[in-house]
């Protein structure tokens, strides 16, 4: 397949960027937001290093990145919007160990509006979030999980023996919640029975950090490992990965294409962000069809826009403190 990346813009966000995510909600897919965690040194008055964070909020016209919002907050180490919701909504996890839930005001211009603050980790870092409908799925450095129901938490165990570095929900079975761990195992928890877990599996070898289930394609579910592999699964049989797809570095964030699904978007911490070609399902590794290498940084968030352009990416790296807007032709 004959690709070709164009990068279209640019920002800096002076702080550590490492959370990218586009709006999917209709009318409002030309906003995105990126999150910073910066850690900063001791200072006379503080007993060690202090961490900050700033949300930012875009808007993309002509191609071009247009900042509409600054947020000043804990540092961030994931967002999410909530697809379902009727009124754009954000929730945002915090070295603090609380969610922030932001909605869009659109009086003259679209902007974030603070809704509440809940505390999901008590002396631990919220790591991840999750979003079905009314549901948040938040996990932790504690190795636990939390379950909410409009903001209330009403489950939290303990899934792994480290970090949890991230769970999601199954989208195409509501009692299904999948996470992965420092402890290099991926687990699937079936929620009517918790807390066992009704699968483990340690078919990767190091820690897992991200997940995503194909909105397109049933039973269908990636997972990426500071081993740098990409795991295709088919969650009716969990012995072993219908794929392997090494990419060169640990794969902080996947992200399927929102228009067809048939295209997956890897975040490769020190090679930078790959596309996978997913139409089929090979037996061996996916072809990898394009690699985005312009970021000079640690590679961590990523995100396809939902609007009608295809191929059209965010991504953002750490070190280098930078936001990129990219077009893929595909």
């Amino acid at each position: 397949m004959d690709t070709h990346i164009t990068t279209l813009d640019q920002f800096d966000t002076e702080y550590t960027a490492d959370s990218v995510e586009w709006c999917p909600n209709p009318g409002y897919t030309s906003l995105l937001v990126c999150g910073t965690y910066q850690l900063n040194s001791h200072t006379p008055d503080s007993s060690g290093p202090q961490k900050k964070g700033r949300v930012y909020l875009f808007q993309v016209s002509e191609k071009k990145l247009h900042l509409l919002q600054t947020i000043e907050c804990a540092a961030v180490l994931d967002q999410k919007w909530n697809e379902k919701s009727d009124v754009p909504t954000l929730t945002v996890a915090l070295e603090s160990g609380f969610i922030s839930i932001y909605t869009i005001d659109n009086d003259k211009e679209p902007l974030l509006v603070w809704k509440e603050d809940v505390q999901v980790a008590t002396n631990g870092l919220a790591l991840s979030i999750d979003l079905l409908a009314s549901r948040t799925l938040v996990s932790d450095s504690l190795g636990k999980i939390s379950l909410l129901d409009n903001g209330t938490v009403t489950e939290n165990w303990k899934a792994h023996d480290f970090e949890a570095w991230i769970t999601v929900f199954d989208k195409w079975d509501e009692t299904r919640v999948w996470s992965g761990g420092d402890d290099t195992k991926l687990k699937v928890w079936d929620l009517r029975c918790l807390p066992s877990a009704a699968l483990t599996s340690r078919k990767h070898s190091m820690g897992v950090c991200s997940f995503h289930s194909n909105p397109y394609k049933e039973h269908v579910m990636a997972s990426g490992s500071y081993d740098e592999h990409v795991f295709i699964w088919d969650t009716r049989q969990m012995k072993s990965p219908i794929t392997d797809t090494h990419i060169g570095g640990g794969v902080w964030r996947l992200k399927w294409s929102p228009h067809n699904g048939d295209f997956l978007l890897a975040a490769g911490m020190h090679n930078g962000f790959s596309v996978l070609d997913c139409k089929v399902y090979s037996q061996n590794d996916q072809p990898i069809i394009a690699q985005y290498t312009e970021h000079k940084s640690l590679a961590y968030g990523s995100d396809w826009s939902h609007g009608e352009e295809l191929g059209l990416i965010a991504s953002c790296s750490f070190y280098d403190h930078l936001l990129h807007l990219w077009k893929l032709s595909i």
